[in-house]
């Protein structure tokens, strides 16, 4: 059955007539006959009884004119439930995040959500894994992307800023390090997980460097990892310098135990971004999040560019 056809049906009995019936609807008188008309053809039964005074139902047109009230009732309670469901702030809400930064930030985070929605259960998937959020593996994430999947949305941060960093027990016992060119004489910390990632992008942040120096440089080693946090570790135990986001090292720098090499220049790889699966209303608890994510670097304007 064609619904706009019990619809027009419908409005002509709610309504008394069908010039009634089509200013309701914001259409014309001719559209509502015809769609009356139709519905008459598609059932094979006479629903009106049609005078120049008086339209009256026959006993099919009651019937059909009393059980189209509870399928639009039933579709009105559907409506209203998504946009209650829409606006809720409870239930789950699954976060990911790559491990090095997503316990940055849940500790300030974390805080300010519960406040704003108590009853949300939060689970957190920090994992440098790249989840499908079109399919609802998670509901939200802050990722760092060369490119983003499809049916997704993201709210670009900015790019991620890099520093080069070793322990003072390094760098006691190489060469002095003061250009960029000098780094093929030092024991780089290698990516095993992309091994493009060791080309190592960069950009001058001073005026005093030559900026006709090449953007990239290709760097070697004897260690290679995948993951950020050996990277970190193995660069506190003076096994190289490693090339890593200043949100996951400012502390060990402000604490004496790296020290930040050729800080002249930063250095970066991807774009960051909050990213979720494409929807039409977003969750009231999803927006909160949101904001609260984008807020947070903000504050923290250090760990971009």
């Amino acid at each position: 059955m064609n619904l706009s056809y019990l619809e027009s049906y419908a409005a002509v009995i709610s309504e008394g007539s069908f010039s009634a019936a089509a200013e309701h609807l914001q259409v014309s008188k001719g559209l509502i006959s015809r769609h009356v008309q139709k519905l008459e053809k598609e059932l094979g039964v006479l629903l009106l009884h049609r005078t120049t005074r008086v339209i009256r139902m026959s006993e099919a047109g009651q019937k059909l004119y009393r059980e189209s009230q509870k399928i639009f009732s039933l579709a009105h309670q559907v409506q209203r439930d998504i946009v209650d469901m829409a606006q809720e702030v409870s239930g789950l809400l699954r976060f990911t995040a790559p491990i090095s930064i997503g316990d940055r930030i849940i500790v300030d985070l974390l805080p300010k959500y519960r406040a704003l929605c108590p009853e949300v259960m939060l689970e957190l998937n920090f994992s440098n894994r790249e989840y499908d959020l079109a399919s609802g593996e998670n509901d939200i994430a802050l990722r760092a992307f060369a490119s983003l999947p499809e049916l997704v949305v993201a709210k670009p941060l900015g790019r991620v800023r890099n520093v080069l960093v070793a322990s003072e027990q390094y760098l006691a016992r190489y060469p002095l390090l003061t250009a960029m060119h000098q780094l093929h004489k030092h024991n780089c910390i290698l990516n095993s997980h992309q091994q493009e990632w060791n080309l190592w992008q960069y950009a001058a942040q001073s005026t005093v460097v030559i900026s006709a120096e090449p953007t990239e440089i290709a760097v070697s080693g004897n260690i290679a990892t995948s993951k950020y946090a050996s990277a970190k570790i193995l660069a506190l135990q003076g096994e190289g310098i490693a090339n890593l986001p200043w949100y996951s090292v400012d502390k060990l720098v402000k604490s004496g135990e790296l020290t930040v090499v050729l800080p002249e220049y930063h250095f970066y790889f991807h774009q960051m971004a909050v990213i979720h699966a494409a929807q039409r209303v977003l969750p009231k608890k999803l927006r909160i999040f949101k904001a609260l994510l984008v807020e947070w670097f903000v504050e923290h304007p250090e760990y971009l560019e």
